[in-house]
């Protein structure tokens, strides 16, 4: 089958199965389809106050170069990639055996230790403004995710600009640790983050101003390289933060 035809069977199977689908990867989808279809991105980034659509247009804009066959290639992977639900209703053992198989996981006194004094070096590191300390703690395939935007990068390269990226933004960037928990699976810390809004940083444009909001960061564990695979962060701003920018909070219905 042509690349061509790959590509619009590819594109019909996303389009049936679009809400089974997560908003993380709906967005690369999108931006390989418009790489594919229009090229390189042009146009006006939207404002703040859209914040899906400058998601997406970001998600575009940074596939400028690729060519179109090359983004035909990566849709149709993803797409092939793609676990659909199906519309049989899974059995209560099904439905649970991913959950029953973690909770089955033990933790012993000495990985326990592992996995703590890791997670020590690794909010040492950071502290520190110490990126190859950082490294050291991350496998060579580490993967950093923010699921609420679909951004990943990926890789120590990707992690090294993700730090670089956040301590150029808010240089002065301080965690206060709220919660911590330490399991099999790796760990989870809580923390509330006060930093100087210096330069732009994914979505948000640069202010200048102190700002403060709570976070949530998820580190798994590799039991056999003995290092985290990456983090998984989560960002919780309050009603007055998006109310500032102009931009709509992800959750509107919620009430404070």
């Amino acid at each position: 089958m042509s690349l061509h035809k790959s590509f619009q069977k590819a594109c019909q199977k996303v389009e049936e199965q679009t809400s089974k689908i997560n908003q993380g990867t709906l967005l690369k989808l999108y931006s390989y389809y418009k790489q594919a279809t229009k090229g390189n991105a042009d146009g006006k980034r939207p404002g703040m106050a859209n914040f899906v659509a400058r998601a997406k247009f970001d998600g575009w804009a940074a596939l400028t170069g690729m060519s179109t066959e090359e983004a035909k290639q990566n849709y149709v992977r993803m797409a092939g990639e793609l676990k659909f639900i199906d519309s049989t209703p899974p059995s209560f053992e099904e439905k649970h055996a991913a959950a029953k198989e973690m909770l089955n996981r033990e933790l012993d006194p000495a990985e326990y230790e592992q996995i703590k004094d890791l997670w020590k070096a690794h909010s040492i590191a950071e502290d520190n403004r110490d990126i190859d300390g950082l490294m050291a703690t991350l496998t060579e395939d580490c993967k950093y995710e923010i699921p609420q935007i679909g951004k990943t990068y990926h890789k120590k390269v990707g992690a090294t600009q993700f730090y670089n990226d956040l301590l150029g933004a808010f240089p002065d960037i301080d965690f206060r640790l709220t919660q911590i928990y330490i399991g099999p699976q790796g760990v989870v810390e809580e923390a509330r983050v006060k930093a100087t809004h210096e330069k732009d940083w994914l979505v948000l444009p640069a202010s200048g101003e102190k700002i403060e909001f709570e976070t949530a960061i998820f580190f798994p564990w590799d039991p056999t390289g003995k290092r985290f695979k990456g983090e998984r962060v989560y960002f919780n701003f309050d009603r007055k933060f998006y109310e500032k920018y102009g931009m709509t909070p992800p959750f509107p219905e919620l009430k404070e």
